[in-house]
């Protein structure tokens, strides 16, 4: 097996210098990355984390796991974990694990064995089976959810997210305002976002109106028409998940009705998916890809591994507008958001 004297004495470069190429950091020129390179693919060359981490007791590695989340939600956070390890010489294992328990604790215990320097859960809670899984000295951080325990996490305050949500779309002049819940079983998630919206809709003395789905795109039209069966004259809906608000849109138009002339669609997290859809989300936007990157800032240096509170923002685009009796086409746009909101095309 090649080794990496061996890979910088094909380049003509130093083992440093090779090092520098392989984890994607600076300081070397174009024309010698492109011989590193030749010479890692002429001898096949593979860097060793293992043997890095029996004289170190820690590998440049860092797991990823997404037990339940949407591809869209992880995609952006991978996006930001990727990035900030590469930028530090660190590898990402990435494991899709699903809610069984038995796999996550196979990749813990696989991370463990690799000596991690550290494993970030998207969208999960933190239990003490987990820790056990992975060891005592092995940093674990959640990131976009917070189960208020004191447990290492970056996210948003989801209660204050939903309330700002629903007040923009309260500001926009709606009243009869709909919810897409999330999952009821999610406690960290679902239950603040529902707390936010139920709070703004008292404080308007308005009566809530919510459905049930699962964040994920196949619930949000069982969902929706659960709300209309509630309400049939909505003229906004606040889904707790850009995936369940796609859904929404696509129903409502099936149905013949207009988004946003005859209802409102307000959709959340600012997913890739928000710019799929016809007209685009109005999202609450997470900040999902530096959220990755902090959590790896925060593994790296090792301290401050308490929970960290990142802001939140609405995102208006072309799904929201005025309640149908008040729409004018030619005023939409220009409509002066509240000051949490930030409109985009």
């Amino acid at each position: 097996m090649a080794t990496i004297r061996d890979v910088a004495k094909h380049a003509g470069v130093s083992p440093a210098t090779v090092s520098r190429v392989v984890n994607g950091l600076v300081g070397y020129s174009e024309e010698t990355r492109r011989r590193v390179e030749a010479a890692v693919s002429a001898l096949n060359y593979e860097t060793d984390f293992m043997a890095r981490g029996l004289k170190t007791r820690q590998t440049s590695v860092i797991g990823l796991l997404a037990p339940m989340v949407s591809d869209a939600l992880a995609s952006e956070v991978m996006r930001g974990v990727e990035e900030a390890a590469r930028e530090h010489g660190y590898a990402v294992m990435l494991g899709r694990t699903g809610l069984k328990s038995v796999f996550i604790d196979g990749y813990l215990r696989t991370l463990r064995t690799y000596r991690a320097a550290g494993v970030i859960l998207i969208s999960a809670v933190i239990t003490d089976d987990m820790r056990q899984s992975l060891g005592p000295n092995i940093p674990l951080i959640s990131v976009a959810i917070s189960d208020k325990s004191g447990s290492p996490s970056v996210s948003i305050d989801d209660e204050r997210a939903g309330y700002d949500a629903t007040r923009y779309l309260l500001s926009l002049g709606h009243r009869r305002i709909g919810l897409l819940a999330g999952d009821p079983s999610s406690v960290f998630v679902a239950h603040p976002r529902q707390r936010g919206y139920e709070r703004a809709m008292a404080e308007a003395q308005q009566t809530p109106v919510i459905a049930h789905g699962t964040f994920f795109y196949d619930s949000g039209a069982p969902a929706l028409d659960e709300l209309l069966r509630q309400e049939p004259e909505l003229t906004a809906v606040f889904a707790v998940s850009d995936e369940m608000a796609a859904a929404a849109v696509n129903e409502l138009q099936e149905r013949g009705r207009r988004v946003p002339e005859d209802v409102s669609v307000l959709g959340f997290d600012n997913t890739s998916t928000a710019q799929h859809v016809h007209p685009p989300l109005s999202t609450v936007a997470q900040p999902l890809e530096d959220m990755g990157r902090t959590a790896v800032g925060k593994i790296l240096r090792a301290r401050n591994l308490g929970p960290r509170i990142v802001p939140h923002s609405i995102i208006a685009r072309g799904s929201t507008g005025p309640p149908r009796d008040q729409y004018q086409p030619s005023t939409r746009t220009s409509q002066a958001p509240p000051a949490t909101t930030r409109s985009t095309a």
